[in-house]
């Protein structure tokens, strides 16, 4: 009976190093975790935190033309922010992914 309490206790914990590694990539990486992602790896972050931040800009702005969605790729996106942790090393990939939304996603007046 303890083998299998033993057994039990490790597979969890084994479980939860894995979760706590996930939450880390996809949560808020600071600007010295970014500089060591591969480019797939920040890709996929920017895919994951912008697409439901641009969303609710969507529905609640309701813009003629959603800029983000044309985006070919998310290369603009991963340039700013590698330039922006490269400005900002104690601070967040998060804060450049939306200064970059942020910038373009502003009205910009019409001529």
């Amino acid at each position: 009976m303890p083998y299998l309490y033993f057994t039990s206790l490790c597979l969890m914990l084994s479980l939860l190093s894995t979760a706590v590694y996930g939450q880390h990539l996809f949560g808020n990486p600071s600007c010295s975790d970014w500089q060591k992602l591969s480019h797939n790896e920040k890709t996929t972050w920017l895919n994951a935190y912008l697409v439901p931040l641009n969303l609710t800009n969507v529905s609640r702005k309701k813009p003629r033309v959603d800029k983000f969605a044309l985006l070919p790729s998310l290369e603009p996106v991963v340039l700013s922010v590698d330039h922006f942790c490269i400005s900002n090393t104690e601070g967040f990939a998060s804060v450049g992914a939306i200064q970059f939304l942020d910038e373009l996603t502003a009205d910009t007046p019409v001529k």
